[in-house]
C-alpha cells in the first residue's frame, strides 16, 4: 500500500463543506484542565431545535441527462482522498480482517502509529461484515487523530515524525465521516465517529466546523447514544469559540435540563455549572487589571491598559502544569501565526507558587515561552477576579479591553481571533 499523501489530502478537503453534513470513546481531549475522556432557562433557542421549514416552490422540469451523471462534489472528493492515502474503501480482498483490527489496535496504543495505519488500511480493503468494517475505519481514523494529537504536543514515539499535525486532524475528520456516511445503522460506531468529527475540528482551532459536527451528533442519532450529552457540551463549547456566549449559554442550560439530574453525567453537569457558565460571565465585561508585581521582560510595564487597541491572548500557567507543558508546541505555532497578524500574547504566573518546580523566569526560557511578556503575580491576586480553576486559562481581550472569550487554552482555537482582527 502506498504511504499517505497528506498535502494532496489536504488540498482535497477544500472541496468539502462543513462537517454538519456528517450523519467518539474520545481519545484524547481536554476534560477539566486536562487530557478529555475517551472517550435552557435561556430565552435564546439553541441551534440544535429544529424550527418548520418554508414551504417548498415548484420545481421545474428536469433537464435530459447525460449518458453518465457526474459523481457529487463530496463523493468524488472523498474517493480521492481516499485514494491518494492508498485505501480501497470497497476493497474485496481475501483475508482476516479480525486478526488485522486486533494487530492495528495493539500497535495504536503503542504509539506506533506509522505501522498501524498500514496494519488498518490493509483491513479496510478485506472482505468482512458491515459492523467489522465500521469498526475498521473508525479505528484507521482514530490513529490519524492520536498521530495528530501526539504531533501537535510533540510527545509521538522515538520514530513517529509527523510534519504537519494538521493535516492528520484534517484525514481522521473526513475518515471519521466516513464511518457515519456508510455505516449509519451501526450506532455503537458511527455516534462514535460523529462526535470525533467534532473533535477534529476542534483541536485544529475550528469552531464553525466543529460546532457543525457537534450538532449532527446530537440531532441525527437516538437519544440512548452517549455521545450525544457529550456532543451538546461541545456545541457549547464551540457556539463560546466562536463568540456567541448566548447560544453557548443556551446549549449548557439544555444540557443542564436534559442531562442534569442523571447521576451519569454529574461529573460534566458540575463542571457547567462552576466552570463553563461562570467563564461565560466575563464575556462582554471590561478585562480586570492584573495585579503584577513585575513584568518579566519590561516590555508592558504599563500593564492591559499600555495595551489598549491590541487583541490581547492572555494565558495563566504554572511551572508545575502538566497540562501546560503539553499545550507548549501548539502556543509557540499559535504566537508565531497570530503575532504576525496583530495578537498581543502575555502570560501571567505566581513566583510564590507553593507547587511550583523551577522559578518562572527558568521555566520561561528552557520551554521557549513566546509570550511578549509574562506578568509575575506574587500571591497569584489575578487568579480570582479572571475566575481561573483550572490551568492553562486563557481569555481572549478585543482592541477596547472587553473579554471576548474565557476558557481552556486548547479550546481557544482561531475562529474568534480571525472575527476580531477583522474589525
Amino acid at each position: 500500500m502506498k504511504p499517505p499523501v497528506l498535502f494532496q489530502a489536504i488540498f482535497l478537503l477544500a472541496l468539502l463543506p462543513l462537517a454538519g453534513c456528517g450523519k467518539t470513546q474520545p481519545s484524547s481531549e481536554p476534560e477539566n484542565g486536562g487530557t478529555p475522556e475517551k472517550a435552557a432557562s435561556s430565552e435564546t433557542v439553541p441551534a440544535n431545535e429544529k424550527t418548520e421549514p418554508a414551504s417548498p416552490q415548484a420545481e421545474p422540469a428536469p433537464a435530459e441527462k447525460p449518458e453518465k451523471e457526474p459523481k457529487p462534489a463530496i463523493a468524488s472528493a472523498i474517493e480521492s482522498l481516499t485514494g491518494s492515502l492508498g485505501y480501497n474503501l470497497d476493497g474485496q480482498e481475501e483475508g482476516n480482517p479480525k486478526a488485522e483490527l486486533e494487530k492495528g489496535l495493539s500497535l495504536q496504543k503503542q504509539g506506533r502509529y506509522t505501522r498501524a495505519l498500514e496494519v488498518l488500511g490493509g483491513a479496510i480493503e478485506m472482505k468482512a461484515p458491515n459492523a467489522l468494517r465500521a469498526e475498521i475505519l473508525l479505528e484507521l481514523a482514530e490513529t490519524y487523530f492520536r498521530r495528530g494529537k501526539d504531533g501537535r504536543e510533540e510527545s509521538l514515539e522515538p520514530g513517529e515524525v509527523v510534519e504537519d499535525p494538521g493535516s492528520n486532524l484534517e484525514t481522521s475528520a473526513v475518515l471519521f465521516r466516513e464511518v457515519v456516511n456508510r455505516y449509519k445503522d451501526e450506532l455503537d460506531f458511527s455516534s462514535q465517529a460523529a462526535y470525533m468529527t467534532g473533535s477534529c475540528y476542534l483541536l485544529l482551532g475550528d469552531h464553525r466546523r466543529g460546532l457543525a459536527a457537534y450538532k449532527s451528533a446530537f440531532e441525527n442519532f437516538p437519544r440512548t447514544s452517549k455521545y450525544r450529552p457529550r456532543a451538546l457540551e461541545r456545541a457549547g463549547i464551540c457556539n463560546a469559540g466562536i463568540g456567541d456566549h448566548a447560544q453557548a449559554k443556551a446549549f449548557f442550560d439544555k444540557y443542564l435540563r436534559d442531562f442534569g439530574n442523571d447521576p451519569k453525567y454529574a461529573s460534566t453537569a458540575k463542571k457547567i455549572r462552576t466552570r463553563y457558565l461562570n467563564e461565560l460571565g466575563m464575556v462582554g465585561r471590561p478585562a480586570p487589571p492584573l495585579n503584577a508585581t513585575r513584568w518579566l521582560k519590561g516590555v508592558v510595564d504599563g500593564g492591559l491598559e499600555s495595551l489598549r487597541g491590541e487583541v490581547i491572548v492572555l494565558t495563566f500557567f504554572s511551572t508545575w502544569c502538566n497540562h501546560c507543558k503539553s499545550e507548549l508546541p501548539q502556543m509557540r505555532r499559535d504566537v508565531e501565526k497570530w503575532s504576525d497578524k496583530g495578537v498581543v500574547f502575555i502570560g501571567i504566573a505566581n513566583p510564590n507558587d507553593p507547587k511550583g518546580t523551577s522559578p518562572v523566569e527558568i521555566y520561561v526560557e528552557t520551554n521557549k515561552v513566546p509570550f511578549l511578556d509574562v506578568a509575575l503575580d506574587e500571591g497569584g491576586r489575578s487568579w480570582y477576579p479572571y475566575r481561573v480553576s483550572g490551568l492553562p486559562a486563557a481569555v481572549v481581550i478585543d482592541q477596547k479591553g472587553i473579554v471576548r472569550w474565557r476558557g481552556h487554552y486548547t479550546f481557544m482555537g482561531h475562529t474568534l481571533l480571525d472575527t476580531l482582527l477583522a474589525e
